[in-house]
């Protein structure tokens, strides 16, 4: 999965977003079809998530009210798609393993270190995860999520997402089951911020995914991110 090399220096275009979510549907797929592989049927399997795909997004792009949210419908489209075309021939607690391993797994060692990595060489930690933030908000997600900064000072941003375009999509085609897998994908880089290191904690106790009415993405400077 390509992503910005350093934070510090974070940098959100439309073809980068693109280049992103691309890089992950390439790994998710390329997962599934591994896992497949030694079935009689692997390749049908695999034409009839494709075509499932196109299918959703296509019914669906109405609802894709900018170029982000486009490029994230491709991303719901195919986890959606794999779901309805797998879950008629795999039990369905395994499936969700398997979707939950192609999406975030594959792609956990490589965040982790990138963001560890651009953390440490920062000269403020706290400062540089609050711009690509701001960042990923304006030109990652964009309109199809709805964003109200709570607090946004130097020791404190608090950010919650009132409305989730993930979750809207799965809600609309009945499988909110699947939105817990876009939430458990941010712990590829929640878990390499290390407070005593980085000066910086990170708060999100739930999600629209889990239940919550909305999802806190809640970032603090620490007493060491004050000496710093």
């Amino acid at each position: 999965m390509e992503v910005q090399q350093n934070m510090s220096e974070y940098v959100v275009s439309p073809e980068n977003s693109r280049a992103e979510i691309e890089a992950v549907i390439a790994a998710f797929l390329g997962e599934l079809e591994r896992a497949v592989a030694q079935r009689k049927d692997a390749s049908e399997l695999m034409t009839a998530i494709q075509a499932k795909r196109e299918e959703l997004a296509l019914a669906y792009q109405d609802r894709a009210v900018d170029e982000y949210a486009r490029y994230n419908l491709q991303l719901t489209s195919v986890v959606l798609a794999a779901y309805q075309v797998l879950g008629d021939v795999w039990p369905h607690a395994e499936l969700i393993a398997l979707l939950r391993h192609a999406l975030i797994d594959t792609t956990r060692a490589y965040v982790q270190q990138m963001t560890a990595s651009s953390l440490d060489q920062a000269a403020d930690p706290f400062k540089t995860m609050v711009a690509a933030s701001k960042a990923r908000e304006a030109h990652f997600f964009g309109a199809g999520f709805h964003f109200e900064r709570e607090r946004d000072d130097d020791q404190a941003y608090l950010l919650n997402v009132r409305s989730c375009f993930y979750h809207n999509f799965f809600v609309d085609h009945e499988a909110p089951e699947l939105t817990p897998l876009f939430c458990d994908y941010d712990a590829n880089w929640i878990e390499a911020i290390d407070p005593a290191r980085h000066g910086l904690r990170f708060e999100r106790p739930t999600t629209i995914g889990y239940g919550g009415k909305f999802c806190p993405f809640h970032f603090y400077r620490t007493e060491r991110g004050n000496r710093q």
